[in-house]
């Protein structure tokens, strides 16, 4: 689990007011700036999953949580349990466990159509002049290669969580703890 660590300064005039208020509701203030970064951060990754990915089913999305800060635990997490992630967030390769992996024939998500089965009726494995094994039907148009059977595939990053989460809570943590310390009454 990668994890970012915040430094924070406070100005001269901010430290009389965190001397009047009290280090007990000064670790309440922080642990409420902490958990409402997070909560940005879990809404700016869950904004970039659509952009980056086909969501065919709310999952993925749902699976980014965050774990709130206490004053007891200054410390707040959004992290997903969605298990292909880590490989999403750095890139690299998978390599089929058992039999081939199927990769689909498209380069570019903006090549795949938005409601498209992958369960195509008809479909049947086919070996080409090359040796290599294709998943693939036959349409109207003729033969039509859905997926190449392979042994790995590379996988680009393409989910940029940790960047997210490093650039908010680095821009806008100051600003958050510094409004809930100005509206705060003792």
């Amino acid at each position: 689990m990668a994890m970012a660590v915040l430094k924070l300064t406070f100005d001269n005039d901010k430290i009389d007011h965190l001397s009047v208020i009290g280090e007990k509701n000064v670790k309440f203030i922080a642990a409420k700036s902490l958990t409402q970064t997070s909560k940005i951060i879990q809404s700016k990754v869950r904004e970039h999953l659509h952009e980056q990915f086909v969501l065919r089913k709310p999952n993925f999305e749902k699976s980014i949580k965050i774990r709130p800060a206490t004053a007891q635990r200054l410390q707040t997490e959004t992290y997903t349990m969605a298990g292909f992630a880590t490989l999403q967030q750095t890139g690299g390769y998978r390599i089929a466990k058992s039999g081939r992996l199927a990769v689909p024939q498209y380069t570019d998500l903006r090549q795949l159509k938005p409601n498209r089965s992958t369960d195509v009726p008809g479909s049947f494995v086919l070996r080409l002049r090359s040796g290599e094994r294709v998943i693939a039907h036959r349409s109207s148009k003729g033969l039509e290669v859905l997926f190449y059977l392979k042994n790995f595939a590379r996988v680009p990053k393409r989910l940029h969580m940790l960047e997210i989460g490093t650039e908010i809570a680095t821009s806008q943590f100051q600003r958050i703890f510094d409004d809930n310390l100005r509206h705060f009454t003792p």
